[in-house]
């Protein structure tokens, strides 16, 4: 067979070969981008996971961090407690 033929050949089912698998190595590329993306969300999501599980436990086990957040966060007062309530100025800065 002539070089020139088994060049051609050989060109043919190299492009061949390249047109059949470029869409599946596309594929698999991206599939691995977002695999690597879900096991840092996972990560993070574990993370937070155990922050709340702590947080829930010193909810039930510590009564007075209980009542330090109702009074934060839902403004609770004990009874005869009388809640005084400031009004900010337009210039000052808020503080969080």
């Amino acid at each position: 067979m002539e070089p020139k033929k088994k060049l051609l050949i050989g060109g043919g089912i190299g492009l061949g070969l390249v047109l059949l698998y470029a869409p599946a190595f596309l594929r698999w590329s991206e599939m691995n981008a977002r695999q690597e993306q879900l096991e840092a969300e996972i990560a993070l999501l574990k993370r937070e996971n155990g922050r709340l599980y702590q947080e829930a436990k010193r909810l039930r086990e510590d009564p007075s961090y209980a009542e330090a957040v109702a009074r934060r966060q839902f403004g609770f007062v004990r009874p005869g407690e009388t809640v005084v309530k400031f009004q900010r100025s337009a210039k000052e800065p808020q503080k969080r």
